[in-house]
């Protein structure tokens, strides 16, 4: 994309379990929602097959501020040959807690189909899905405390860099699970985009699963992933250019994914 290149300029050792984190909790006055401006831009998606890297579409995000209450997160995933599918999410914009959730798919003939809609606060979560096929009222103990994971690097961008990991709650509304995350700052990136050095905090995410147990390493060649964020971004580009982990990675610049015609579209627009 833009025929882009990244140097590394320095990567600390990751944390190790044994090291000391610091809890992070929705509302607690670190993360600051208004230091999130709004845009629209796309990003690569891909994953990793037999060995090779195959392109997964391309992702639009576009981040609305609604007066002064609220941050709209809108995340558009379009699949060749199948639905383009549209997950909106509200948020508190000062704290990032999650309000109300919503997922759309348009069919390839232009036509709408809501799949889902769940209202959050506090203690839990209700609403209805149809994901399954048939539509069903659903409730849960996901709620607005909660990160929502699948945009995690928003509200962690805000932070800057941290010396000691910090820990939080987080939820993946979609598989009704919850989470206890570790987020570590381990090192610094360089893009150089558009004749432009941007630098990039380089955040391992180590998530373990409540309900299975099960325990996701942190890294990008591991399950967890690594968050590239930018705190203070310049015009035109995002506070989390790349996201990666060992089978999966969604990026603003190219460096992972191959490049296709849709990238190279996306690129050329201003």
């Amino acid at each position: 994309m833009r025929n882009a290149t990244f140097f590394l300029v320095m990567l600390a050792g990751c944390a190790t379990a044994s090291t000391a984190t610091q809890p992070l909790a929705i509302g607690d006055g670190r993360i600051d929602g208004r230091k999130i401006a709004g845009y629209e831009l796309q990003w690569q998606q891909c994953a990793l097959t037999d060995g090779n890297w195959v392109d997964g579409g391309m992702l639009t995000e576009q981040v609305t501020v609604i007066g002064d209450q609220i941050l709209r997160l809108r995340q558009i995933a379009e699949r060749q040959g199948g639905p383009t599918t549209v997950a909106t999410t509200y948020f508190e914009r000062d704290t990032f807690g999650p309000r109300r959730m919503e997922i759309v798919a348009i069919m390839p003939d232009a036509s709408r189909k809501l799949l889902a809609v769940q209202e959050l606060n506090s203690d839990g979560y209700q609403g209805w899905s149809a994901l399954g096929g048939a539509r069903q009222n659903v409730q849960g103990k996901i709620n607005s405390k909660m990160m929502h994971g699948g945009a995690m690097g928003l509200p962690l961008a805000t932070l800057g860099y941290q010396e000691s990991p910090v820990e939080f709650a987080a939820s993946m509304m979609n598989f009704d699970a919850t989470y206890r995350v570790i987020a570590s700052w381990v090192g610094r990136e360089t893009f150089d985009y558009n004749g432009q050095k941007i630098e990039a905090l380089l955040v391992d995410v180590e998530w373990h699963h409540h309900e299975s147990g099960d325990v996701y390493p942190p890294g990008p060649d591991a399950s967890g992933g690594r968050y590239w964020l930018v705190p203070n971004p310049p015009e035109g580009f995002p506070n989390v250019p790349r996201y990666q982990t060992d089978t999966y990675t969604v990026e603003f610049v190219r460096g992972v994914c191959p490049e296709t015609e849709a990238a190279a579209t996306a690129a050329s627009q201003p």
